[in-house]
């Protein structure tokens, strides 16, 4: 026995299950996702939170967003109610390519996202996959098509942890070049997260971090780091701490920051560095995202809507307390 699609009886129900899904999608995906590919300053826990500031910053993107995939969704929604819906074989078939799709967000944050939003849609409304819903109570007189659904929802929590189990992996494995990447050292060891990790085998050097006509032999081009290579804040951090690394003592901070167009306050420069409890001597950078747009990526519009979120970036190099020696460097934004 097969359900009765609700459709002739109560279109206006299925509307809001279809609106609410999507909602309730959203703000679990954005969740999900920074947790395990974002990198936040911080504990792991302020990671699952930032998507609540994303949100509450972006409201009226976002907004638009739920107004036009409910209307999407419930326009597939009542084709799907007119025609056959998949065979137990096509639904297979995507849940492989939803569930596979999230892996991708270990390379690229926003699409492992956009997958994952449509399975968890797809788990708790996808009638565009010819299902009416989950529902245990009735799961032995439903379809095949609806018992894959309803399997796919538990599916769903083993993708997930499929997806921290590759990046683990990835993470520990050996790297494939020619030499290994020179150290990078961190403050806190929560910092050597995901993302730095990544980075670090992106950018195993100087060089790496350069336009491409300029060489880390001479001390002017490693002024000349190639942004449009950096498209997370790992990515920068690494890069910079290389390149800065590569320029010396404190002495060459300030002038670096300059030019890469960070403003860098008299009390916290070169001459005048900033002078922490242990004696350690730290220069500053600032960037006013509010009113120069995000200094990183240089492309790709999602991207960089989610950067412009916070209102200024600041970039912190501590040195030895001789100031020889360029210990560690962390950027960090400024939301409230």
């Amino acid at each position: 026995m097969n359900w009765i699609p609700p459709y002739p009886d109560n279109p206006a129900g299925r509307f809001f299950r279809v609106f609410f899904s999507v909602i309730v999608s959203l703000l679990v995906s954005l969740m999900i996702s920074t947790s395990l590919w974002d990198h936040v300053d911080g504990h792991y826990t302020h990671r699952a939170v930032a998507p609540l500031f994303i949100l509450a910053f972006l409201f009226p993107f976002f907004m638009g967003f739920i107004v036009v995939a409910t209307g999407i969704f419930y326009w597939l929604d009542r084709r799907a109610f007119r025609s056959s819906p998949l065979s137990k074989i096509q639904s297979s078939v995507l849940v492989f390519i939803l569930a596979a799709g999230i892996l991708t967000g270990y390379y690229e944050q926003m699409l492992g996202a956009l997958f994952l939003f449509l399975l968890l849609y797809w788990c708790m409304t996808g009638r565009v996959a010819g299902r009416q819903g989950w529902s245990l109570r009735d799961f032995r007189r439903t379809k095949w098509d609806e018992k894959i659904y309803t399997v796919v929802s538990f599916g769903f929590l083993t993708s997930v942890l499929v997806t921290v189990a590759s990046a683990t992996l990835y993470s520990v494995m050996p790297i494939v070049s020619s030499t290994d990447p020179l150290p990078y050292p961190v403050r806190f060891e929560h910092q050597r997260d995901h993302g730095v990790k990544r980075a670090v085998r992106r950018f195993p050097d100087a060089q790496s971090c350069l336009e491409s006509e300029a060489k880390s032999e001479k001390r002017e081009d490693l002024f000349r780091m190639d942004w449009d290579k950096i498209k997370t804040t790992g990515d920068a951090e690494v890069c910079s701490f290389r390149l800065l690394h590569a320029l010396g003592d404190i002495s060459h901070a300030t002038s670096w920051l300059e030019a890469q167009g960070f403003g860098v306050d008299d009390r916290v420069s070169s001459v005048s560095p900033y002078v922490e409890r242990d004696g350690k001597l730290r220069v500053d950078g600032g960037w006013s995202i509010r009113k120069r747009g995000p200094r990183f990526p240089t492309s790709g519009i999602i991207r960089r809507i989610f950067k412009a979120v916070p209102y200024g970036m600041g970039v912190r190099a501590t040195y030895s307390p001789d100031g020889q020696e360029l210990l560690y460097l962390n950027i960090d934004f400024s939301t409230l």
